[in-house]
């Protein structure tokens, strides 16, 4: 009977194995044969058709404090212990990677324009004042008259206003954290002009200097007091929220504006799952490559409160059609600053850090955390714990962990990585100059730390993902760029490129390959010479190339990055990395 129950008992552990391989499977066939998309000689689809006409839906109001025990403690841990999971760890052994593929790139692997996010700088030319420019149109609130207080914002950390200017247009006014004047303001405009420009949804943020008869109090505005009753606002609930604010001089006052957005607010979007009353949303939001990616930019940005309701969508209607648009917002928490003023654990641990505590617990407290060894500038009052030296872009963490954030996987890093390169010097220092800090010497800093932080990500996924791209056919020959020289993260003494050529079908299944040849000039020679050893591979059997490319910088071959072109039309129709 031992027996007997010995053999069921591993009969039933092996066919409880063969599920949980069969659940893994897709993940590494998809990785496999890079997200599984058969070749097709047609137009690179560069625009997700999310947004067509929906149903206005309801307004999601998630409760704080569940989302705060959600994201620290039920998602990680179901991540953790998530039986297909540990079995994709098993694979990461044998070439497959943990989690699937972002699932809305197109055959290039990169980012259609969508709902959530609109191409820009890493695709497109853009200058400096562009950038700096960032999403604003009106310049910011009239100061042809009055401001009209229409709420008290008695919500959050820091006070502020809800204003109507002279245009009728509606800003939210916000100031610093008492005793750091300048910080959180100035670091709201320069990460909301870089997301922007990188090419995510964002308000039209600024910062205003006013003084105080500047602003009168609306007809029938009002507050509530902290017992929970509310009255009409006076003039002098106006007085009462600007003392507890520092003034830029005897009556006058610096704060950030951010003009309401265009549409119908339908409250955060989950970096988990997807909104069941959108028919748009398709996409599970953790499977979104511009949501996964944005950890990068989070760390470079040191972006740590990136909750849910940092997030807004807003219910829009354009071109005759009304969806959903998704939109980031309040950049004050970032490169340094705080909403209570500096703390240099930030990005460094989650506010519930089960690692973090565990390690100070185990080593009796002896364990030094890098974080206490940051130190602000000297001399730099508008300036936060925010540096390039001990900056390693792969350790980051936000306040609470993220769903998209933890199912990063290298490509998306590399797709960030890539725009964040395109930022030269000249684009970061027109964008702190829209800062106005107040002292030159931190907008000096603050682009040179931004510039240094940039670099570091550059590198840490260029390593591990072979920058080659934008490949294009000039004649006979495949042209492509290497990002890693041209953007000055490696150099170009020394670097070798080689390729070698096969004959495919749609299925990517190899009908003849030639043997490595150098890339001389940057580019793969396609003639009929270079490629005779294909000469019995019939185009109409197998009517694309693939040209697998190589790079090596003095320390061994690379990873290779492949382009698929048409033999019919020379078109390249897809990137595998």
């Amino acid at each position: 009977m031992a027996r007997i129950r010995f053999l069921r008992d591993r009969k039933v552990g092996r066919a409880l194995l063969l599920v949980l391989l069969l659940l893994a499977a897709p993940s590494w066939l998809s990785n496999a044969v890079a997200g599984g998309l058969t070749l097709r000689d047609e137009p690179v689809i560069w625009y997700d058709e999310d947004r067509e006409s929906v149903d206005r839906p309801k307004v999601r109001d998630p409760n704080l404090t569940w989302d705060l025990l959600e994201t620290t403690v039920v998602r990680p841990a179901s991540r953790l212990f998530h039986p297909v999971r540990l079995v994709r760890r098993v694979g990461t052994l044998f070439g497959g990677e943990l989690f699937h593929p972002a699932a809305n790139v197109n055959d290039l692997d990169e980012v259609p324009n969508s709902s959530w996010f609109t191409n820009r700088i890493g695709l497109y030319p853009l200058t400096p004042e562009e950038a700096a420019r960032g999403p604003c149109r009106t310049g910011g609130p009239s100061m042809e008259a009055p401001w009209t207080v229409v709420r008290a914002k008695t919500e959050g950390v820091t006070p502020g206003f809800n204003i109507r200017d002279a245009r009728g247009d509606v800003y939210v006014v916000k100031f610093d954290p008492p005793g750091f004047l300048g910080m959180t303001t100035a670091a709201g405009v320069i990460s909301n002009r870089i997301l922007h420009a990188a090419g995510y949804f964002v308000p039209e943020d600024g910062t205003v200097v006013f003084r105080r008869s500047d602003l009168a109090v609306g007809e029938n505005v009002m507050i509530t007091l902290p017992d929970g009753t509310r009255r009409a606002m006076t003039e002098g609930d106006i007085d009462g929220i600007l003392s507890r604010v520092t003034p830029l001089s005897a009556g006058v006052y610096l704060a950030a504006c951010s003009r309401f957005l265009e549409g119908k607010p339908a409250g955060p979007f989950d970096y988990d799952g997807r909104r069941k009353d959108d028919e748009n949303d398709r996409i599970r939001h953790q499977d979104r490559r511009e949501l996964r990616g944005l950890r990068v930019f989070a760390a470079w940005l040191n972006h740590f409160d990136t909750k849910q309701h940092n997030t807004l969508d807003m219910y829009v209607e354009e071109e005759g059609r009304t969806f959903l648009r998704h939109y980031l917002i309040d950049f004050a928490s970032t490169v340094g600053a705080g909403a209570r003023g500096p703390d240099p654990f930030h990005g460094y641990e989650f506010g519930l850090d089960f690692a973090a505590c565990g390690t100070r617990l185990l080593t009796l407290g002896m364990h030094e955390d890098e974080w206490r060894m940051l130190e602000r500038p000297f001399g730099l009052e508008e300036i936060g714990y925010f540096d390039g030296y001990r900056f390693a872009p792969e350790r980051f963490k936000p306040l609470t962990p993220n769903t998209s954030f933890a199912r990063m996987t290298d490509r998306d890093g590399y797709w960030a990585a890539k725009i964040i390169s395109a930022f030269s010097d000249a684009h970061l220092e027109a964008i702190v100059e829209t800062a106005h800090y107040r002292d030159p010497e931190a907008a000096k800093y603050m682009a040179r730390v931004l510039g240094e932080r940039r670099d570091r990500i550059a590198r840490t996924f260029f390593d591990r993902v072979p920058p080659l791209d934008f490949f294009r056919l000039e004649g006979e020959t495949l042209r492509f760029r290497d990002l890693g020289v041209e953007r000055g993260i490696y150099e170009e003494e020394g670097a070798r490129y080689r390729y070698r050529v096969s004959a495919v079908d749609e299925n990517r299944r190899r009908g003849g390959r030639t043997r490595w040849a150098a890339a001389g000039g940057k580019g793969a020679d396609l003639s009929a010479s270079a490629l005779a050893a294909l000469a019995e591979a019939a185009p109409d059997r197998y009517p694309f190339l693939a040209v697998e490319l190589q790079v090596d910088r003095r320390n061994g071959w690379s990873d290779s990055v492949t382009a698929f072109l048409s033999r019919r039309s020379g078109r390249v129709i897809a990137v595998r990395r």
